[in-house]
């Protein structure tokens, strides 16, 4: 008998789950997308550059090289070869007033502003074993001089979603 009851519940239960604690639809499913890093005014690049091409920005930290503070930003390029992908970069901060180094090593590319100390330097890599219709093509690290901290009153700058500036103990120092 109690067997019986308890089978009539779980269908009653069953039957009935529809009308109750059920979500009420939005049409919201996807999460808002932050703020391009570059774009949001946060941690601008040197000149004011923004990229003419698509990138996503991974990782943007102040470190130490040789005893020297700099900015190291590292992101992806989509849709294009590493060849392209160098000139795209160099053809921004040329635009921007920019001077491209003739001798780059051991970097891909060396810019800098004239009459400033504003050196920027480059370098690009190709993924291997990519397929044709992969979308990212390879990464890019820039070496820059630093950039002045942003406003404290700007929400949207202590964001790492936005600024891509991750505050990770033992993150590994690629310069």
């Amino acid at each position: 008998m109690g067997a019986l009851a308890g089978i009539a519940l779980v269908l009653v239960v069953v039957l009935l789950s529809h009308r109750f604690g059920r979500a009420e639809p939005t049409g919201l499913y996807r999460p808002d997308i932050p703020a391009d890093a570059l774009e949001s005014g946060c941690y601008p690049l040197p000149g004011d550059v923004i990229f003419d091409f698509a990138y996503q920005i991974r990782r943007d930290s102040d470190v130490e090289i040789n005893g020297e503070e700099r900015r190291i930003v590292q992101g992806q390029y989509d849709g294009i070869d590493q060849r392209e992908a160098l000139a795209a970069i160099v053809a921004d901060f040329v635009q921007a007033g920019f001077v491209a180094s003739d001798r780059p090593g051991p970097y891909d590319a060396v810019l800098s502003k004239p009459g400033r100390s504003d050196l920027v330097r480059v370098v690009v890599t190709q993924l291997s074993g990519i397929e044709q219709d992969t979308l990212v093509r390879g990464s890019f690290v820039l070496d820059l001089p630093l950039v002045e901290a942003p406003p404290p009153a700007r929400e949207v700058c202590d964001d790492p979603a936005v600024t891509k500036r991750w505050v990770l103990p033992g993150w590994p120092n690629l310069w």
